[in-house]
């Protein structure tokens, strides 16, 4: 059994994950701005940031699913 996020549940943590990296490096993304369609530089590290990100989340929730599945 494999658990990923939908298309804008995922969408949509990528978009709050890029504005929590931005916060930390004192940055604020208006809220008019497209952060997935965004052509500034430091912007789309953050978004292939936050992609790794939840990338590793549904793989770590699959590994435990798995393992609770099994057990």
């Amino acid at each position: 059994m494999k658990t990923e996020l939908g298309y804008f549940q995922r969408q949509a943590l990528i978009e709050k994950l890029v504005q929590r990296f931005a916060a930390i490096n004192g940055y604020n993304i208006e809220p008019f701005v497209q952060i997935l369609d965004a052509n500034h530089p430091q912007i789309k590290i953050w978004i292939a940031m936050a992609e790794a990100a939840v990338e590793e989340m549904e793989n770590v929730i699959n590994v435990y699913v798995n393992e609770e599945i099994e057990s």
